[in-house]
């Protein structure tokens, strides 16, 4: 009979993988050690000893038997310590033996990097070092899309249009990302229309969604609809710059609590992209200011303050407040006249 310590050759937990199936609606988890992960599968040696492939598409949550610096790396994200985690994901990356773990970890350093606002470093880690350990990466969503305005520096605008001009269609896509609010505008357009037309369906699908964004404001109402369908062809991970666009729509055709509920499912789903959810809390604030309800802006606001002051919406929390409390005063001193 296996003992679960000869099975899994060491003396400890084992891994555990959950599976989420979109058509039965229903989880279901697997324990073993998990042997390999890309893009389209993870291999787990189950308990029993027998090899079990899972879809990579339907994995929603892997747990395993994680180094002390990779818990406190993990803690220090929940903080939104960005560059302390990064120094203890590579204590862990130094310690670490099992190929799959330490991919994963260099997915999360590319991610602190885009989190701490280096955009640069952050696309030369995710094409030379991360694709390097695997082409077919289970973490695409690590790729530095940006689906907001960036900061052009001078080295922003260099390193995109050095990526545009790649063979490469996800770096073509990457640096027109970061180009569309740019004075090179007119050349992500044209790599986004040709990218609309690859092979790669999740690439042309990210594609369509950066042209949208030169789009918003023409937006109709089965665009909307469109728009929401396709965003569930791309795997769950994907969604988060997809979801931004969505919003901005409802936004244009005057859906205001649409968008709001919209906008807050980035900073509860995706934590991890935090510029992007400080984009999304901002857009959410205004909207609730457009409906008048400043009480529910004022609760957001105080966390849109504590969490995201390191971004660049984040600076104009305090602003912000100031304005919804002017606000909040002029109302009642009408409701006082009206009495």
């Amino acid at each position: 009979a296996f003992s679960e310590a000869n099975c899994l050759g060491q003396n400890k937990s084992p891994d555990t993988v959950t599976v989420w199936n979109s058509h039965t609606k229903k989880s279901q988890s697997y324990h073993g050690r998990i042997v390999s992960y890309d893009a389209s599968e993870l291999k787990l040696q189950l308990v029993s000893g027998r090899e079990q492939s899972l879809p990579s598409a339907q994995i929603a949550d892997i747990t395993s038997h994680w180094h002390d610096d990779y818990l406190k790396a993990e803690d220090f994200v929940q903080q939104r310590r960005f560059e302390r985690a990064s120094i203890s994901y590579k204590q862990a990356l130094t310690a670490e033996t099992r190929p799959w773990v330490k991919h994963r970890i260099t997915a999360k350093l590319v991610i602190c990097e885009q989190n701490e606002g280096n955009w640069h470093n952050a696309a030369s880690q995710f094409f030379n070092t991360l694709l390097s350990q695997q082409a077919e990466t289970p973490y695409l969503s690590a790729a530095p899309l940006a689906w907001h305005t960036l900061s052009a520096s001078g080295e922003l605008l260099h390193r995109g249009r050095e990526l545009m001009r790649s063979a490469n269609a996800l770096k073509q896509l990457v640096g027109a990302s970061w180009l569309l609010t740019t004075p090179y505008r007119s050349e992500a357009i044209v790599i986004f229309k040709q990218l609309e037309q690859h092979q790669d369906k999740t690439i042309a699908l990210l594609a369509v969604g950066q042209t949208w964004r030169t789009r918003i404001p023409l937006a109709k109402q089965e665009d909307l609809k469109k728009w929401e369908q396709l965003i569930f062809q791309l795997p769950r991970d994907l969604r988060v710059g997809p979801l931004h666009i969505l919003a901005q729509m409802q936004r244009s055709l005057r859906l205001h609590e649409a968008a709001v509920l919209t906008w807050m499912k980035i900073p509860i789903l995706y934590p991890a992209k935090h510029h992007l959810s400080a984009e999304a809390f901002y857009a959410s604030i205004r909207e609730l200011m457009t409906l008048t309800q400043y009480s529910e802006a004022l609760i957001l606001c105080n966390e849109f303050a504590s969490h995201y002051s390191d971004t660049t919406t984040g600076t104009q929390a305090e602003r912000l407040e100031l304005d919804i409390r002017a606000r909040i005063k002029a109302r009642d001193q009408i409701n006082q006249e009206g009495d």
